[in-house]
């Protein structure tokens, strides 16, 4: 009878885990303005060797994307192809889209493009997280030389998920 409870406990649990989260056509606005890429060097404590206990925070380059580079963006967000199954316990980002929709903070997507990780926060609480597909890492690498963002990232290694 206890092994029932529990069993009836962890499904409960679960479920109602699984029905808070937001899929991710529910976050993504069908409309942006623009869209503000920041790609960073972050190395937090849980990326830190005992020989170097400095945590790091740099942006390595910024850039802007309007028009069709900002429609495309977000229908590539929006694609269920865009993700896979899994999530790498590293906590670890070093690209950051702000997209603006009449001047307000829309959506905010973080991107790891050592661990392909990606977290999709809206209105200021996080509503999807998991892993980036192989395509949008390609879609990703693409986005990145053409607006001359690669080579800073890839001088810090950071490179290894998308590549």
């Amino acid at each position: 009878m206890r092994s029932f409870i529990s069993l009836f406990i962890i499904l409960f649990l679960s479920m109602a885990a699984t029905a808070q989260r937001k899929t991710t056509s529910e976050l993504i606005p069908t409309q942006v303005d623009s869209i503000r890429l920041n790609v960073e060097l972050n190395r937090e404590k849980e990326m830190l060797s005992p020989v170097n206990e400095t945590e790091v925070h740099e942006l390595l380059g910024s850039s802007l994307l309007v028009g069709k580079d900002a429609k495309k963006f977000i229908k590539r967000i929006g694609a269920k192809s865009s993700y896979v199954n899994g999530r790498a316990l590293l906590t670890h980002h070093s690209l950051v889209f702000i997209c603006y929709s009449k001047e307000n903070v829309a959506l905010t997507v973080q991107i790891s493009t050592l661990t392909r990780n990606i977290n999709i926060y809206n209105d200021g609480s996080e509503g999807f997280f998991g892993k980036i597909s192989k395509k949008m890492s390609n879609y990703l690498v693409k986005l990145l030389v053409r607006l001359n963002l690669y080579n800073r990232l890839a001088e810090t290694g950071d490179t290894e998920g998308i590549e």
